[in-house]
């Protein structure tokens, strides 16, 4: 019987620093009687995209060591193939991961792997790329490019930056279509979510499904500090919903014209051109899940 043939991408500089000793975890607990591996680490932003197109036809998994962005790099190349994507999650959010309740410490999810499970899950286009957590436009994109920029990662300093920056962030308007209905709204921010949560568990899209065939819109007003407890007490305990400020649409075709070129895409900043353009791709990425 043939052994399953696992590649392991490595982000040497995400998240909190775990990543290093992978390496000496997977050779205690990877199961080498039914799995063959190799690794590899990147050495530059966006390498993961190289590695994983090279690779996906000569591996049956290939797994993304790092956080959301290393994921998204490595997953997108996947979408449509025979190859699964595998999680180590040891970035500073986790969004996805969380989602499919992988485990967050390596050793666990390295026994996760050995199980070999795997599902089917949508992914998302948007423009020329994808996303398969989930992506914004307005505020939080604008936290994501400041965070981006910070020396220092998690939450506290993302914490930071989002206090900050609230006070001088002024709504836009927005033109939005869903599969074909049109309107235009005010909103301090709008994410299009897959997934259910950004990472560390703060829930902002607490109905979505990985394998529903939708994308959720969530739409936040401005709203006055008072409500900020309020605001993030929800977020945190699947009830985001029920805040009065927030209005959740969901569809399968979405257009937004957005008032600024801000974007974040599975956490990571980028610039979209005059129009978001949104597609659901359904049961288009296989997944290894516990």
């Amino acid at each position: 019987m043939s052994k399953t043939k696992v590649l392991f991408i490595i982000n040497p500089i995400s998240g909190t620093g775990k990543q290093k000793i992978v390496e000496k975890l997977l050779e205690k607990h990877l199961d080498t009687q039914y799995i063959e591996y190799d690794i590899t680490y990147t050495e530059r932003a966006k390498h993961a995209i190289e590695i994983a197109k090279e690779a996906k036809d000569k591996y049956n998994v290939i797994t993304a060591v790092g956080g959301d962005g290393s994921v998204n790099e490595v997953g997108s190349q996947l979408i449509g193939s025979n190859t699964s994507l595998a999680i180590i999650p040891v970035g500073s959010g986790n969004g996805l991961a969380r989602h499919l309740k992988i485990p967050l410490t390596i050793k666990n999810a390295i026994e996760t792997i050995n199980n070999l499970k795997k599902t089917t899950i949508d992914v998302v286009k948007i423009n020329d790329g994808y996303f398969l957590g989930t992506a914004g436009t307005g505020f939080d994109a604008r936290i994501g490019w400041l965070f981006s920029q910070s020396k220092k990662r998690g939450f506290w300093t993302y914490f930071k930056i989002t206090i900050k920056e609230y006070f001088n962030y002024l709504e836009g308007v927005y033109d939005i279509t869903i599969d074909g209905k049109k309107f235009n709204t005010k909103a301090l921010l709008i994410t299009f979510a897959n997934s259910n949560q950004y990472g560390n568990n703060a829930y902002i899209s607490p109905n979505s499904k990985l394998d529903d065939g939708l994308i959720r819109i969530i739409i936040l007003k401005k709203f006055p500090l008072l409500y900020s407890l309020n605001f993030a007490y929800k977020l945190f305990n699947k009830k985001i919903n029920t805040f009065k400020y927030i209005k959740e649409l969901k569809g399968k075709n979405i257009t937004i014209i957005p008032p600024k070129k801000e974007l974040h895409i599975d956490g990571e900043p980028a610039l979209t051109e005059d129009k978001i353009n949104l597609t659901i791709q359904p049961l288009a990425l296989k997944i290894i899940i516990p």
